[in-house]
């Protein structure tokens, strides 16, 4: 068995950013942990078992498991809260899942699924039961098909971002993937955890169309016209004949899915980069009032804006001792010192328009009238790329492209070394709190005024961005804090509970949930006694009676682990 992990990334940069992100001689060692209920001797014969399947070289126990933690484990320094895996088990193929599976089924041994374990600030790799398998499937890595005719990719779910753009560059293929924040995630894990990029087809998971899944007893099923053998339709078309499944896989334990396809855009004539920005912290509300109603009447066709904050802005130019060396978070004063110095606004609109040139020039047009007229304070630009056989994504200046043009990058990392004084040395980390808002100028800036205090009072600013839909926003409030300050990890801890609080009130549910905290968010789902999770749990124990696959996810929990369900009070008594 291997003590040493594999390079996971070919290209230095992402690799040495994974290197620096999961600390290969972690400051607390992992202990050893049996999966629940599996005797130490049927453990170790499974774990031969795995090795002769894989291989030696793809299985992982004891220092070797330092890449299937949570490198921002608020509970590292814990026995008994740490989540750490048993050991981690890499299939290269269906057939090797196959057998995978049927190992796990045979010993009664829990696995924690992931694509390549960059659910960073949510968890990452760590399993939600301790002592769970990781079953990582970085190594099941094929790029199945990239189309430009109807402008589609099918994926496996090693897959990275950075993998599908260079495909399509090496390919000369005309299309534009859309890319998450950070280049190196999967884009089949990201789709399946309904991840946001930022061009035209940015809801992943409503670009999907077809998608192969392996159920526990290791059935293999495809979805939609991808079920029906050959069909031209196959990536094509969301239609099914019956019910349609792909989104019991979202979010899931049902199964794990193996192939997925996902709609590009097509490489466009015209490409314009925009941006508005507005000087005061109430402006928000005009502005999701405004560029929501041009979202829903096709002002703004298809692309997302994305919205952020002064201090996000600030943070990808410095750190906090750079603009502040007083005490605790940056006071409003000096963020309107700053905002004066150096011209930023303190809220910021960022989107793209696609398209023929003629056409993207006439949204803009609109658009800038429209802003001009509601919003006269604003100020707005639009620089325009055009050429008649395709813009060039990589020729566009990464301030005004990158994430826009579908080019992966590792350009946002740097913001979480935030908190951290240049004379000390720290390891920085963050979480977020994602909570799905309407697409409301009140909603939104009440969300911003009552979350404010409660990041203040717990030592951090604001940092709040969101992603707006056509009726609903996306809001991130993302917190950063020193790893080896046990005083930052624990107002880290509280500060989620406080937002928790506060979406509770409002009946925000949440876009995403950390491991550590699923069943919290679960339970939000309390409609006519939680029928939601009773519902699905009763297809999660029809499909996998043994209770193996990622037992806990998003909180639903098959029959035999039901016991480890946490309610709200013993999640905060704990």
């Amino acid at each position: 068995m291997s003590t040493v992990l594999p390079k996971t990334y070919p290209d230095p940069e992402y690799e040495q950013a994974h290197l620096d992100t999961y600390e290969r001689e972690p400051r607390h060692p992992i202990k050893p942990v049996l999966p629940p209920g599996v005797r130490e001797a049927d453990f170790a014969q499974a774990v031969q078992d795995f090795i002769a399947v894989v291989g030696k070289d793809a299985v992982f126990v004891d220092e070797g498991l330092s890449d299937y933690i949570d490198p921002y484990d608020v509970n590292e320094a814990s026995e008994t809260k740490r989540k750490v895996p048993s050991a981690a088990v890499c299939p290269q193929s269906t057939d090797q899942l196959r057998e995978v599976l049927k190992v796990a089924n045979k010993y009664a041994i829990p696995l924690w699924t992931f694509s390549r374990g960059k659910n960073l600030g949510y968890g990452g790799p760590a399993p939600r039961v301790n002592g769970s398998v990781a079953l990582d499937l970085h190594l099941m890595n094929k790029i199945i098909e990239v189309n430009d005719e109807f402008h589609y990719a099918v994926v496996e779910p090693g897959v990275t971002f950075i993998d599908l753009y260079n495909y399509c560059v090496e390919h000369k293929k005309k299309v534009w993937p859309s890319t998450a924040s950070l280049g190196w995630g999967s884009v089949c894990g990201n789709t399946l955890d309904r991840g946001m990029g930022f061009g035209s087809n940015f809801a992943h998971h409503q670009s999907m169309s077809g998608i192969e899944v392996m159920l526990a007893d290791g059935d293999l099923v495809r979805t939609g016209q991808f079920g029906i053998s050959n069909s031209p339709s196959a990536f094509l078309s969301k239609f099914t004949y019956g019910p349609s499944v792909e989104g019991l896989f979202l979010q899931s334990n049902l199964g794990v899915v193996t192939k997925l396809s996902i709609w590009l855009t097509p490489q466009p004539e015209g490409f314009m980069a925009c941006t508005f920005s507005m000087p005061c912290f109430e402006d928000i509300e005009p502005m999701v009032d405004y560029f929501g109603e041009m979202r829903r009447n096709g002002t703004i066709p298809s692309s997302v804006v994305w919205f952020t904050s002064l201090i996000e802005t600030l943070c990808i130019s410095g750190r906090r001792e750079d603009y502040w060396q007083g005490e605790g978070p940056v006071p409003d004063w000096r963020l309107e010192e700053l905002r004066k110095e150096t011209g930023f606004g303190h809220w910021y609109a960022r989107w793209g328009l696609y398209g023929p040139k003629r056409v993207v020039q006439a949204q803009f047009d609109e658009i800038k009238e429209v802003l001009a007229k509601k919003l006269p304070t604003g100020e707005i630009t639009g620089t325009l790329y055009a050429h008649e056989d395709g813009v060039d994504a990589a020729a566009v200046p990464i301030e005004h492209g990158s994430m826009f043009v579908g080019v992966p990058q590792l350009w946002s990392l740097p913001l979480i070394n935030w908190p951290i004084p240049k004379n000390r040395v720290g390891k920085a980390a963050h979480g977020d709190y994602a909570p799905v808002i309407p697409s409301s100028g009140k909603a939104v800036l009440d969300w911003m005024v009552r979350s404010k205090p409660v990041c203040e009072a717990n030592g951090v600013e604001l940092m709040a961005d969101f992603f707006m839909h056509e009726r609903h926003v996306v809001l991130m409030n993302m917190f950063t804090w020193d790893q080896t300050d046990p005083v930052q990890k624990k107002n880290a801890e509280n500060l989620y509970y406080g937002l928790y609080e506060v979406a509770k009130e409002k009946g925000y549910g949440m876009y995403r949930a950390h491991v550590n905290h699923m069943d919290l968010i679960a339970n939000l789902n309390d409609f006519n006694g939680h029928a939601y999770n009773r519902f699905v749990e009763k297809i999660k124990d029809a499909l996998d009676p043994n209770g193996i696959l990622a037992p806990g996810k998003q909180g639903i929990w098959p029959n035999r682990f039901r016991h480890l369900r946490e309610t709200q009070e013993q999640k905060k008594d704990t």
